[in-house]
C-alpha cells in the first residue's frame, strides 16, 4: 500500500508542476498581447520625448543667451518712468484713523546667504515697518523706530523697482511691483519719518 502510495504522489507532483507551468504560460502570453497592443503608442510616445528633449534643449540655451545679454545691457532710463504696470491708485495717508499710514505687498531680499527673495504683506504703522506672512500672522517687525531710518532707491541691482530702508543696526532691501508703487513705499516711509518727528520732541534723539 505504502508502494502504491509513493507511485501515486508521483505523479500528483508531476501534474501539479505542469498546471503551474501552464499558468505561467497563460499569464505571460497575456501579458505580450497586452504590451504588444501598446507597442505603436510607446513608439510615438518615445518619438515625442526626443522632440521635447530638443526642444527643451533649444529653449534652455536661447534664455541663457537672452540672460547674457541683459546682464551686458545697462537699464534703459525709460525704465524709471514705466508706470504702465500698475494703473491702481497708490495712496498712503500718515493720519489715517486705524493708525495704517499704507499696506501692501512687497519682496523682500532676505539676510541669510542664498540672498532669497520672499512676497511678504508690509505696512508702515506707528511709526515702524512690519511685515506678515499670511494675514492672520502674528506681525514681524523689520524696523522698530523710523525715526532712525533713510529710505533710499537701489539701481545697481539684479531686480527693477527695489528700494532699501536703512536703519543704525541693519538694512532691508525691498522690491515693489512697478516704478509707481515704490515711489509710493518711498514717499509713504519718508512722510512716517516726518510725521513720527512732529510728533515727539527733537531733544529726545540728540543723544
Amino acid at each position: 500500500q505504502i508502494n502504491v502510495l509513493q507511485a501515486k504522489k508521483k505523479f500528483e507532483i508531476l501534474d501539479a508542476m505542469l498546471s503551474f507551468m501552464h499558468a505561467q504560460y497563460t499569464f505571460f502570453q497575456q501579458g505580450y498581447s497586452l504590451l504588444h497592443e501598446l507597442d505603436p503608442y510607446m513608439k510615438k510616445l518615445a518619438t515625442e520625448l526626443d522632440q521635447l528633449v530638443i526642444d527643451s534643449a533649444v529653449e534652455k540655451r536661447e534664455m541663457e543667451h537672452k540672460h547674457a545679454l541683459i546682464q551686458q545691457r545697462p537699464q534703459p532710463l525709460f525704465y524709471l518712468q514705466d508706470f504702465s504696470y500698475d494703473d491702481s491708485k497708490v495712496e498712503f495717508n500718515v493720519d489715517a484713523p486705524n493708525g495704517v499710514v499704507m499696506e501692501g505687498y512687497l519682496f523682500k531680499r532676505a539676510s541669510n546667504a542664498f540672498k532669497t527673495w520672499n512676497r511678504r504683506w508690509f505696512s508702515i504703522q506707528n511709526s515702524q515697518l512690519v511685515y506678515q506672512k499670511k494675514l492672520k500672522d502674528v506681525l514681524t517687525v523689520v524696523v522698530e523706530d523710523l525715526r532712525l531710518c533713510t529710505v533710499k532707491p537701489c539701481e545697481d541691482i539684479e531686480r527693477r523697482f527695489c528700494f532699501e530702508v536703512v536703519s543704525p543696526t541693519k538694512s532691508c532691501m525691498l522690491q515693489a511691483d512697478s516704478e509707481k508703487l515704490r515711489q509710493a513705499w518711498i514717499q509713504a516711509v519718508q512722510a512716517s519719518i516726518a510725521s513720527a518727528y512732529r510728533e515727539s520732541p527733537d531733544s529726545y534723539y540728540i543723544e
